[in-house]
C-alpha cells in the first residue's frame, strides 16, 4: 500500500495534467476562431451621409446571418440586408453581397414636410367653396378640394389658394425635415357686375327669382351664380346662370328674344304642290310660326290657280287654311306638214291638225307619219290662252342630211367617225429617227369638222361601185389607183344627194370643189393628225405613241413569219397574218380607227412634188401641193419590214395602183 504522501502527489500530478489538457484546448479553440475569422468572415464598414444623419444613424439587419455593430457589419458569407435609419430621415434599405465593396456609402434622403390645409371663406353661400378650391405650390396645381395634406421635400414654399368666386390668398412656408405644417387659408370676396339688355328692350328680369327691374340694367353681386330670368309678354322666356368671378368681373349679355309661337294648320287639295309660308317650303300639317310678324302663305301647282293669303297669328288661338286650287285649261292646237298621228303624254288624240283642251302643264307630244322621222317634244300649255304647234316632219333622208351624218355609206356597211381637228406641225423634226428628206415640217390648221372611215374601204364596199364580184368582201381593196379611188368616192356622195368633191371631164382628172360636203381622201394633214397627235398631249412619232418597239398584235406588218417571203421582215414582232388580213382585224387605235399604221398603206388627197412647201406660213385646212405627177401614200403595209417605215410622217408616192395600198374616205362635216 502506498503511502498517503505518494497517492498525493500522483493525484496532483494528474490533475496538473488535466489542467494542461484543457489548457490547451482552449487555446487550440480560440486560434481555430481566430483563424476562421482571418480566412471565412467578411467585413463592411458603412459610411451615413449627409452629416445632420450620421449622429442618430443606425444599422439593423433584415435579412441573411450577420453581425451588426454600430458602422460594421460582419458576416460569413450570403446575401444580406440592411436597414439605415436616422431621426427625420427616410429609411434606406441596402443588399449586401460578395460583390459589394468593403465600404458601403449611404446618403439618407430627407423625410418630407407635410403641409395640412383648410380653406374658409367670409360668404358661405355656395356649397362648393371648400370643394371647388383650388391649391397651388409655387405656381403649380396639386389638389382641388377642400383639405389639402401635400408633401414636399424641405424648403422655402409659396402655396396660393383660389376658387373662381373669391379673392386668391397667398401664403409663404418654411417646411423643415419631417414637419407638419398647418395651414388655415383664408378667402376674401369679389366684387362684380352683370350688364343684361335684351331686343326688344323692356323684359321682366328677375335674379336668382328676385324681380330686379326691367332690360337694359346693371345688377352688382359678389363672386358666385346667378340664376337670371327674362321674361316678355309676346317673347318667349329666356333663363342663364351667370357667373361673376374673378376672373370675369363684368359679365355681360345682348340678348335676342325669340317670339312666341303660334300655330297653323293647313291641308291642300290637289296635293304635289309647292307649298310656301314666308318664302320657305313647307308640307301640309300644322307648324310653328312667329306671334309678331304678319305671314304670307302661297300654294301652286301646275295647270291650278294659285293662292296666296297674308295672315297674322294670335298666341294660344291656332289658324286653319283649307286651300283648295281650282284647274286651269288651255285649247292646244297642234298642225303638221303631213297627216301625222299625235299622242299626248302617251296617249293618241288624232291626226294633225288636231286640237285639244288640256291642262295648263307640261305636256309630252308625239307626232309620227310613215316615211318620216318621228318628232317628240314637250310644251307647256299657257294658262286660260289658247295655244299653237306648228310642227314639221322630216324624211329620214332629210333628217340625216340635217344633222350632216352619213347615209347610203351606212347601208354598205362604211361607219364614219366625227373629228375636229387642230392645229399642228406635219412632218418629222431634223432629229427624229429614221427621218427622210421629203417629211416636209409645215404648220398647219383647221377649221372645218371632219368625218373619217373607221376602217379601210373594203372589196364588197368598193364592189357596190363597180358591180364586180369578190372572193373576200371583208379584205381591203388594193391595186386601185387614186383616180378610181377619187371615182368611188364621187359615186358615193352621189348616192346621197351630195355635191362631188372631185371634178371630172371625159374621165379626165381636172380638180377638187373645196366647198363641197361630198366624200373625198383624207389629205395628209388630216390622216397625219389622226395618226399623231388627236386625243394626245403632244405628237408622237408612231401612232401607238413614242417607243420604237411594238407589242405583239398590234398591227399587221411584216412579222418573222414573212423571213421566207421577203429579206426585210421584223425579228422580233409576230402579227398571226402572213398576208393582208380582213379589215378591222386588230384593235383600234385611241381614235377608235382600224388600221391606221398597218395591214395596207392608204391613199391620201395630196399630190406628191419633190418642191419644198411654203414654211413661212400655218395652212389652214391645206391640202398639199397644186401640181405633181404622183399621189401621196401614207401608212406601213403588211410588207413593212422596219419600224421607222411605221413612224406617222413616213410618206410614200405612186402614180398606179400597188397590191399593198388600198384607202379609206373622209368628209367635211359643215
Amino acid at each position: 500500500m502506498e503511502p498517503a504522501i505518494d497517492q498525493r502527489i500522483k493525484q496532483a500530478q494528474r490533475k496538473g495534467l488535466g489542467v494542461y489538457l484543457l489548457s490547451g484546448t482552449l487555446t487550440l479553440i480560440v486560434l481555430l476562431v481566430f483563424a476562421l475569422w482571418l480566412f471565412f468572415v467578411k467585413a463592411y464598414s458603412v459610411v451615413v451621409g449627409p452629416t445632420d444623419a450620421q449622429q442618430t444613424a443606425t444599422l439593423s439587419l433584415t435579412e441573411g446571418f450577420a453581425w451588426v455593430g454600430e458602422r460594421n457589419i460582419y458576416t460569413l458569407g450570403g446575401d444580406i440586408g440592411v436597414a439605415i435609419s436616422a431621426k427625420t430621415f427616410q429609411t434606406a434599405n441596402v443588399s449586401i453581397s460578395s460583390q459589394s465593396p468593403s465600404t458601403i456609402m449611404i446618403e439618407l434622403l430627407p423625410m418630407p414636410a407635410t403641409i395640412e390645409a383648410s380653406v374658409s371663406a367670409p360668404d358661405q353661400k355656395y356649397a362648393d367653396v371648400a370643394a371647388n378650391t383650388q391649391w397651388f405650390i409655387n405656381g403649380s396645381l396639386v389638389f382641388v378640394g377642400a383639405q389639402l395634406s401635400h408633401q414636399v421635400p424641405p424648403g422655402e414654399y409659396q402655396l396660393e389658394v383660389q376658387h373662381a368666386f373669391y379673392k386668391a390668398s397667398q401664403l409663404n412656408l418654411s417646411l423643415a425635415r419631417a414637419q407638419v405644417q398647418t395651414v388655415k387659408a383664408e378667402l376674401s370676396v369679389v366684387e362684380g357686375q352683370i350688364a343684361i339688355d335684351s331686343k326688344p328692350q323692356g323684359a321682366s328680369l328677375s335674379i336668382d327669382g328676385q324681380p330686379i327691374g326691367k332690360t337694359p340694367l346693371v345688377y352688382s353681386g359678389t363672386g358666385g351664380e346667378y340664376a337670371v330670368r327674362l321674361e316678355h309678354p309676346m317673347y318667349q322666356t329666356l333663363t342663364e346662370t351667370i357667373a361673376i368671378s374673378e376672373r370675369y368681373l363684368r359679365p355681360s349679355r345682348a340678348y335676342q328674344l325669340a317670339p312666341k309661337q303660334g300655330e297653323i294648320i293647313v291641308s291642300l287639295k290637289p296635293s304635289g304642290g309647292v307649298l310656301l309660308i314666308d318664302n320657305i317650303e313647307y308640307q301640309a300639317g300644322k307648324h310653328s310660326l312667329d306671334s309678331t310678324q304678319s305671314h304670307t302663305i302661297r300654294y301652286g301647282k301646275p295647270g291650278f290657280s294659285q293662292f296666296e293669303q297674308t295672315f297674322n297669328l294670335t298666341i294660344g288661338e291656332p289658324k286653319t287654311f283649307d286651300i283648295r286650287l281650282n284647274p286651269e285649261f288651255s285649247q292646244v292646237s297642234i298642225r303638221s306638214n303631213v297627216p301625222a298621228s299625235v299622242q299626248i303624254n302617251g296617249s293618241p288624240i288624232g291626226q294633225a291638225p288636231v286640237s285639244k283642251k288640256l291642262p295648263s302643264v307640261k305636256h309630252s307630244l308625239s307626232l309620227s307619219y310613215p316615211g318620216y322621222r318621228s318628232v317628240k317634244t314637250e310644251f307647256t300649255a299657257k294658262r286660260n290662252q289658247a295655244t299653237e304647234l306648228n310642227i314639221n316632219l322630216l324624211t329620214e333622208f332629210d333628217a340625216r342630211r340635217a344633222e350632216g351624218r352619213p347615209l347610203y355609206a351606212n347601208q354598205i356597211g362604211i361607219k364614219l367617225l366625227p373629228f375636229t381637228p387642230s392645229a399642228f406641225t406635219m412632218g418629222s423634226a431634223a432629229n427624229e429617227p429614221g427621218r427622210r428628206r421629203n417629211e416636209h415640217e409645215v404648220e398647219v390648221d383647221f377649221s372645218r369638222s371632219i368625218w373619217v372611215s373607221e376602217k379601210e374601204i373594203t372589196q364588197g364596199q368598193f364592189a357596190a361601185f363597180t358591180k364586180e364580184k369578190v372572193q373576200n368582201a371583208n379584205l381591203p381593196i388594193t391595186g386601185i389607183s387614186w383616180l378610181q379611188a377619187a371615182e368611188f368616192c364621187n359615186w358615193l356622195s352621189e348616192q346621197e344627194g351630195l355635191p362631188v368633191f372631185y371634178q371630172f371631164s371625159n374621165g379626165r382628172y381636172l380638180g377638187v370643189n373645196e366647198s363641197s360636203r361630198g366624200y373625198r381622201l383624207p389629205s395628209e394633214a388630216e390622216w397625219e393628225w389622226l395618226a399623231k397627235k388627236s386625243k394626245r398631249a403632244s405628237s408622237t412619232i408612231y401612232v401607238w405613241g413614242n417607243q420604237s418597239n411594238i407589242r405583239d398584235n398590234t398591227e399587221n406588218l411584216a412579222d418573222k413569219s414573212m423571213q421566207s417571203k421577203q429579206l426585210i421582215f421584223l425579228s422580233d414582232y409576230e402579227d398571226k397574218h402572213d398576208s393582208v388580213a380582213e379589215v378591222g382585224a386588230y384593235a383600234a387605235d385611241r381614235n377608235g380607227l382600224y388600221d391606221l399604221a398597218g395591214n395596207v398603206s392608204e391613199w391620201v388627197h395630196d399630190k406628191y412634188t419633190n418642191s419644198l412647201p411654203d414654211t413661212s406660213k400655218t395652212h389652214t385646212n391645206y391640202l398639199g401641193a397644186a401640181r405633181g405627177d404622183s399621189w401621196v401614200i401614207k401608212g406601213a403595209n403588211f410588207e413593212t419590214g422596219r419600224i421607222r417605215d411605221t413612224r406617222a410622217a413616213y410618206r410614200e408616192f405612186s402614180s398606179s395602183g400597188k397590191a399593198t395600198v388600198g384607202f379609206r374616205i373622209a368628209r367635211y362635216h359643215n
